[in-house]
């Protein structure tokens, strides 16, 4: 098969089936997993100028199932392929099978996939590369001489992933783009930051960055030096589609995630098909919504991602939640109307497989059906805040709780923005209240939102964030 992943992989590919083959003869069910970085990442600041390469990290999973659960080995020498052979036997002869359920490995396939852009960013020159970080760092920093600091960095990135379980063998390249600046502005003993970032799949992706963008980056910075604290309080809030996003996930996404809810750590596992918002409120998981910083083609453990995990739909906590092989094997007959999805995700190829998201979004609300552009959402708010540039969210799935942390408050009154600004504003809320609160939902879809998600503190997976302008109350402080 032809494919563009480094050499190594394609050869360790057809031998994936022989390696899966080994561990089936004791085991009912066996897949093996590879996974591969690569690219760059460049900075230029007013102290350093850096090219890095992103450190590939090897290696391969070799898992049984012994009708319980799963067994695994994991190790970073690929190109061994006796030390290999030797790894799946050991697996399979450390083997007690059990009765138990037996994961569906579905019909034979035999296929590469790769993300479509309109340029290669991993096949750009360096000195490029190069030159936009640092034209973009000397027009924010020479925007203003309140500018004290300014940053600017690019990803070029992909990630390789081989899977066979026996009649399926998968591989894919899920290639990456991402420019991210930061200012820091300082007057009169005070300092405040802004930031903005483009990512996408292709280089192309990054083509919005012209002087206009980075002098917006370097005007909002100063301007938030005149910023002035906000009423405490609940407010009607205009969320960002990242902050959307972020609600999105941090609301009925990690509280979705079946492991989650097996471990008795989610309250969602109370409410299914009941109504936990109102009927403006649908949200889904698309795994395989093309150029965000979530996509997957397939889970780790071997699902296709062929369609969107609907979470809630019209208010609605739908069956339909997100779960890896293990956790759907364990709970479809406990959850009528559960599917298999491709939520199951590691952080690396030696650690778990769990449930996890990867880009999880309010849907957008057809004109038609009452859907609103940003403005007109801002003119049908008689008092309000417009919320911009998100910097951290947390959940709480059992007690329903969720925080976000954003930088940026604008003050509408009269239906338009009176140019008040608040500066770095905590936004809390509790989840039923918030999503019945929600009255107005846009018209598009923004996912370009980029960062990475961890299972409490730890197994971190990249995830895209972003979704439709939304409408709704929180509490500000």
């Amino acid at each position: 098969m032809d494919t563009s992943m480094p050499e190594s992989l394609n050869r360790l590919r057809p031998f994936l089936p022989e390696l899966v083959a080994e561990v089936r003869k004791r085991a009912p069910h066996a897949c093996a997993l590879v996974t591969r970085r690569g690219g760059t990442f460049v900075v230029k600041s007013p102290h350093e100028e850096t090219v890095n390469p992103i450190p590939p990290d090897p290696g391969i999973r070799i898992s049984a199932w012994d009708g319980t659960g799963w067994r695994s080995l994991a190790t970073a020498r690929l190109d061994d392929r006796d030390y290999l052979l030797g790894l799946a036997r050991e697996l399979a002869g450390s083997l007690s099978v059990k009765d138990g359920p037996v994961p569906e490995t579905g019909p034979a396939l035999d296929r590469h996939f790769r993300t479509a852009f309109a340029r290669d960013p991993l096949a750009v020159e360096t000195a490029e590369r190069q030159a936009l970080v640092s034209r973009i760092q000397a027009e924010v920093a020479g925007r203003d001489k309140r500018v004290a600091m300014a940053r600017a960095a690019a990803v070029a990135e992909v990630e390789y992933r081989l899977f066979c379980d026996g009649p399926r063998l998968l591989s894919s390249e899920t290639i990456r783009s991402l420019l991210f600046t930061v200012a820091i502005a300082v007057a009169e003993g005070r300092q405040v930051q802004n930031y903005d970032s483009l990512s996408g799949s292709g280089w192309e992706a990054l083509s919005g960055a012209d002087k206009d963008w980075s002098h917006r980056v370097a005007d909002d910075a100063v301007a938030c030096l005149d910023a002035v604290p906000i009423d405490p309080g609940e407010h009607i809030c205009v969320l960002d589609p990242d902050i959307t996003g972020t609600l999105a996930h941090e609301s009925f996404g990690h509280g979705c995630e079946m492991d989650t809810l097996m471990r008795g750590a989610a309250r969602a596992a109370y409410f299914v098909g009941k109504r936990v918002g109102c009927d403006l409120v649908n949200i889904v998981d698309e795994p395989d919504r093309p150029g965000t910083a979530g996509t997957v083609f397939f889970s780790d453990d071997g699902v296709l991602a062929e369609e969107p995990v609907v979470l809630v739909r019209n208010g609605i906590l739908q069956p339909t939640l997100m779960c890896d092989r293990y956790s759907y094997l364990m709970m479809k007959d406990r959850l009528p109307g559960l599917r298999q999805s491709a939520s199951g995700r590691l952080e690396s190829w030696n650690h778990p497989i769990y449930a996890r998201m990867t880009c999880t979004y309010f849907v957008p609300r057809p004109t038609k059906q009452g859907g609103l552009t940003k403005e007109e959402m801002i003119a049908a708010t008689d008092r309000g805040v417009l919320l911009e540039r998100l910097t951290s969210g947390m959940e709480d799935p059992l007690g329903w709780g969720v925080q976000l942390q954003v930088l940026r408050g604008r003050e509408i009154a009269g239906g338009k923005l009176t140019g008040r600004l608040h500066y770095k504003l905590g936004v809390t809320g509790y989840v039923p209240d918030v999503l019945a609160s929600v009255d107005a939902v846009g018209t598009g879809l923004d996912t370009s939102g980029a960062g990475m998600c961890g299972k409490g503190h730890k197994e971190w997976v990249r995830n895209a964030s972003g979704g439709p302008w939304l409408r709704c109350k929180m509490k500000l402080g």
